[in-house]
């Protein structure tokens, strides 16, 4: 009896430890299980928000939309219609700034003719820009002339600029396109944009054409770089039009010694071409539609959408 106790309490020990074992494994597997189910809804969550905000914005794009196509151009805003069921805005700011259309959703209209055009560029301009932000007059120079190269047809590099042995020798793997910029982001491309530069300036350019210059909707930098003044007629300027818009050029230069209109253009007033965008949720995005429209009717369509980018 006592030889057959013996043998069975190695045996007892060892089922003990098969259990623990077993009861260890179904709980790992159990708490893996419980993860993955957590991870799953929340990305079926994430999913089902992205679905909503992406309603919320095309829905949002409509509306505004048919508002400002049924809406009437003034120097610096849009003038809405009041439509019974939607939205109460009465104007819209045709600077960029943010407006709120529903509760988490905000929308933003820029003319271009208060930007610089990346499409009919002024060097000028541009050049005063890149210095507003640091370039020094060597970089500049750089720039402006690799993207005269850049968007020209031929091979005959500028003074400062670069053509296609110029990216060959850095190693780069593509070439000048010798046509129009085709979008914004590709200057980075180009010789003498620095990422950090770039990155100050693009809230100021535009792919949509400018039809002439509005200062009643050009932010700070741009009317610097635009008018060629200093930040002491800037403050003249911004007072003044806080009280009222700019209508002419002779008052323009009563405030800053500065003339712009030439024999063709819109000036002191909206292109029509407008930088829309609209972003839903808060405080930070969920997502975000970015649209160059053409406000005016054709032949074919009341409108012409000229590029379309979802965040």
């Amino acid at each position: 009896m006592r030889k057959y106790i013996r043998m069975l309490t190695p045996n007892r020990g060892s089922a003990t430890f098969l259990m623990v074992l077993l009861v260890m494994v179904i709980l790992t597997v159990s708490i893996g299980f419980n993860w993955l189910v957590k991870e799953y809804i929340k990305t079926a969550m994430a999913f089902e928000d992205k679905a909503t905000a992406m309603l919320k914005a095309r829905s949002a794009y409509d509306t505004l939309l048919y508002l400002m196509l049924n809406g009437n151009f003034g120097a610096r805003e849009l003038l809405l219609p009041q439509v019974e069921g939607l939205p109460t805005l009465t104007t819209i700011p045709l600077n960029g700034t943010e407006v709120h259309l529903f509760d988490d959703i905000t929308v933003e209209v820029q003319d271009s003719n208060g930007m610089l055009s990346l499409t009919t560029i002024n060097t000028l301009a541009l050049g005063r820009l890149l210095r507003y932000f640091g370039a020094d007059q060597k970089e500049v120079d750089i720039f402006i002339d690799s993207l005269l190269d850049w968007i020209d047809q031929d091979d005959l590099t500028r003074i400062n600029g670069a053509e296609k042995d110029w990216y060959s020798s850095q190693g780069l793997k593509y070439a000048p396109r010798n046509y129009p910029l085709q979008y914004k982001e590709e200057i980075k491309l180009i010789r003498g944009m620095k990422p950090e530069l770039y990155e100050k300036i693009e809230p100021y350019l535009t792919m949509l054409p400018q039809t002439g210059f509005n200062p009643n909707t050009a932010k700070d930098p741009v009317l610097i770089a635009y008018l060629d003044i200093d930040n002491d007629t800037l403050k003249v300027l911004k007072e003044y039009l806080q009280t009222k818009p700019i209508s002419s050029d002779a008052e323009l230069y009563s405030l800053t010694g500065r003339k712009i209109v030439t024999d063709e253009g819109v000036y002191f007033f909206p292109s029509r071409y407008v930088e829309l965008k609209i972003k839903v949720g808060k405080p930070k995005p969920f997502y975000t539609i970015k649209a160059g429209l053409y406000l005016q009717e054709n032949l074919n369509t009341p409108y012409t959408t000229l590029y379309w980018k979802e965040e």
